[in-house]
């Protein structure tokens, strides 16, 4: 049961995000990509192989809608290879961590650190993957800030209205 919530979240959230997001520019700065909170919020206890399997297939969906060609894939792969090392780094007791990541099981400070650092290593990776240049740096930069504010704030707000009921 507790999976079959995962996935349903997965399809309502990659439905929002490939229907309302991936169309929302805002002078071509932002970028919000909300589809990472469910592999932000994924359970612990997955074995790592089985995890990065998820992401990948999670970017790979990703990359069939946006047009990406790998993009998506390669950081939704490195964000769920990180999130293994970042845990630990950030939890004293990890192996407590039994239901699914959240400001609940974590703590509002600790899955906010854990929420930024993974949303700007993931927003930086796809912004610069995308560009595949540093000609436009600044823009690029710019970008990556504008665009991990709108959806960690997007991601937040979500974790509190799902928190709260």
């Amino acid at each position: 049961m507790e999976w079959t919530k995962h996935i349903l979240r997965y399809i309502i959230v990659m439905l929002i995000q490939v229907l309302l997001f991936n169309n929302l520019r805002f002078l071509g700065v932002c970028h919000p990509y909300i589809y990472i909170l469910c592999l932000l919020m994924m359970p612990i206890t997955l074995p790592i192989n089985i995890e990065l399997v998820i992401g990948a297939i999670v970017g790979l969906i990703m990359d069939i809608f946006c047009n990406t060609m790998g993009v998506h894939m390669a950081t939704c792969v490195l964000i769920m290879y990180l999130r293994r090392i970042l845990i630990p780094r950030l939890v004293f007791e990890p192996e407590r961590l039994n239901g699914t990541i959240d400001s609940n099981s974590l703590g509002i400070e600790v899955f906010l650190k854990y929420s930024i650092i993974l949303t700007v290593i993931h927003h930086s990776s796809v912004m610069f993957l995308s560009a595949w240049s540093l000609h436009h740096f600044w823009w690029t930069i710019l970008s990556i800030i504008v665009s991990s504010i709108v959806s960690l704030s997007i991601i937040l707000l979500y974790d509190r209205l799902r928190v709260q009921k």
